[in-house]
């Protein structure tokens, strides 16, 4: 792969997903639209360097690679990674948060809310399963699913990037996804890889009447 389709991809992903695109529609608002070549150079090399990677792992360096580039450009900006990371919070949202008010809307279909951790559970294995580059262990729950994450790409890949503390973003994002569901569905974790914990303790369960 040429520098040339590397910048065009990533002028693609920066377009295409939540969380990067998001920060570059509040950029352009913010009058910073001159930092977007920036952003688009540093995520050219990053998926330069991601060339030869699993295309289960690549899925989600599409969203990981750009919205690292956004952190680093705005660090540079900022002087601070302290006031680079209250940008991006208030940014890096928006458009997850729309997407997330669409979910309880879906769950009025009658029964369906009931069908959502086998789903969910099948998402575990076709998207962030060890073809992903995650690693889990299943564990045992009554009304639903619960596993253990202990190895997580987006963790693995700030690390890499001496950017440890953006991980937690995307743990986050999980929560406005499947926070609020439905009322009978109970989501949550104890702790995230991202934010220092040994695992993802992750659980989705329906809530007994």
């Amino acid at each position: 792969m040429d520098k040339g389709k590397a910048l065009k991809l990533a002028k693609k992903y920066v377009r295409i997903k939540p969380m990067p695109s998001s920060l570059m529609a509040e950029f352009k608002r913010n009058g910073w639209e001159n930092l977007l070549d920036e952003v688009y150079e540093l995520t050219a090399i990053y998926i330069l360097e991601h060339q030869n990677t699993p295309k289960g792992v690549m899925a989600h360096l599409k969203q990981i690679l750009p919205s690292i580039a956004f952190y680093k450009v705005l660090v540079k900006q900022e002087g601070s990674t302290e006031k680079a990371l209250e940008i991006y919070e208030k940014y890096c949202f928006i458009k997850i948060k729309k997407m997330a008010k669409m979910i309880p809307m879906l769950m009025k279909i009658p029964g369906l809310y009931k069908k959502v951790p086998a789903l969910m559970e099948k998402m575990l294995d076709a998207i962030f399963g060890p073809k992903a580059g995650f690693e889990y262990v299943r564990k045992e729950c009554n009304n639903g699913f619960a596993a253990d994450m202990t190895k997580c790409p987006y963790v693995e890949t700030c690390k890499k990037y001496d950017c440890p503390e953006l991980a937690q973003f995307f743990c986050l994002s999980d929560d406005y996804c499947y926070g609020n569901m439905h009322s009978k569905l109970i989501w949550g974790r104890t702790k995230t890889l991202g934010t220092g914990g040994d695992c993802c303790d992750f659980k989705l369960y329906i809530k007994n009447d």
